[in-house]
């Protein structure tokens, strides 16, 4: 493999992880489709990388029968090398390009630096800068029916919050005084 195979192995399973997956071995369509995304489409945008991925490089790699890829050397290898064999044949325009065209060999070199360099991108959330959120959350402050929701903790009541449970232990539907009648 050209250029660190067992750290592009290890780029592969983030990305796997990041998708959603349990097993950090197992990429699915949703993990190629973010790393395609995040580091082969910097560069061959126009060729619309993530499309090529999805329709023809993913579903040769993975397991027939299976939704997902096995994440090791040799599949790693065969997925960059397809890549970059199918964006050359777009660059190109030359569908019959050979897997060691010095174009493929330049896009996969291109392909397995991008990966080597960069992890997936990952937004993270932060505190709002405009201020006045912090009130929004404490449960003491709230008014009317609201405040009847939380207990004095702050803990959520539930279902038992939210409805206002009707005693029809009477008789009758419409007895409310259940223990006040007095048979003398």
């Amino acid at each position: 493999m050209a250029g660190g195979g067992d750290d592009l192995v290890k780029k592969f399973e983030e990305f796997c992880t990041l998708a959603g997956s349990k097993d950090k071995t197992q990429m699915t369509s949703k993990a190629s489709g973010k790393l395609v995304a995040d580091c082969f489409e910097k560069g061959y945008k126009k060729f619309d990388v993530k499309a090529i991925c999805d329709a023809s490089v993913f579903p040769a790699i993975k397991e027939k029968g299976k939704p997902h890829m096995v994440v090791n050397k040799a599949n790693v290898d065969k997925y960059i090398t397809k890549t970059a064999h199918e964006i050359a044949k777009k660059k190109t325009k030359n569908t019959k390009l050979a897997e060691n065209d010095p174009e493929v060999e330049t896009i996969k070199a291109d392909l397995i630096n991008c990966v080597a360099a960069g992890g997936p991108h990952v937004k993270v959330v932060k505190t709002s800068a405009t201020g006045g959120v912090d009130h929004l959350t404490d449960a003491s402050q709230y008014t009317g029916s609201h405040k009847e929701r939380f207990d004095a903790s702050g803990k959520g009541k539930g279902l038992d919050g939210r409805v206002d449970k009707v005693d029809d232990s009477g008789y009758v539907g419409n007895y409310k005084g259940e223990g006040t009648f007095d048979k003398k």
